[in-house]
């Protein structure tokens, strides 16, 4: 089985707000966490990218590590802060997929996603929605 974590967003602005980022990825740091903003058809996707403080160590942290151990509480600030920014709604979430072989209808067994665990907060103009 394989473990692959993630912390991937979206952010539903307005086409003004969408028009205000660079047609080429933009990085948001926060408490030395680096997230990519990209602009992804009608919304600007966000994704954990690295941490600015393994690269001024010249440490090597694999991306799996920094989403496993990434704090929620970074991923609900940035969400909040995110939100804020744009004036709109902001959808981030932490979490894993475990793929391993799973059977499927013909008998046989097929490579895919097996379980899943997910952290998700979001923010609409910086106030938090319940989930």
């Amino acid at each position: 089985m394989d473990y692959e974590y993630s912390v991937i967003g979206s952010v539903y602005c307005n086409a003004e707000a969408l028009a205000s980022v660079p047609d080429t990825p933009v990085e948001y740091t926060y408490k030395g966490y680096k997230f990519l903003l990209r602009k992804f058809s009608e919304q600007i996707s966000v994704s954990l990218r690295g941490t600015t403080d393994s690269i001024s160590k010249g440490e090597s942290i694999s991306i799996q590590e920094l989403c496993k151990n990434i704090p929620e509480s970074i991923i609900t600030e940035v969400c909040k802060q995110l939100s804020e920014k744009f004036a709109c709604t902001v959808s981030m979430r932490k979490g894993y997929e475990v793929y391993g072989n799973a059977n499927v209808f013909n008998g046989g067994s097929d490579y895919e996603v097996i379980e899943e665990k997910w952290f998700t907060v979001e923010f609409d103009n910086g106030v938090q929605k319940t989930i």
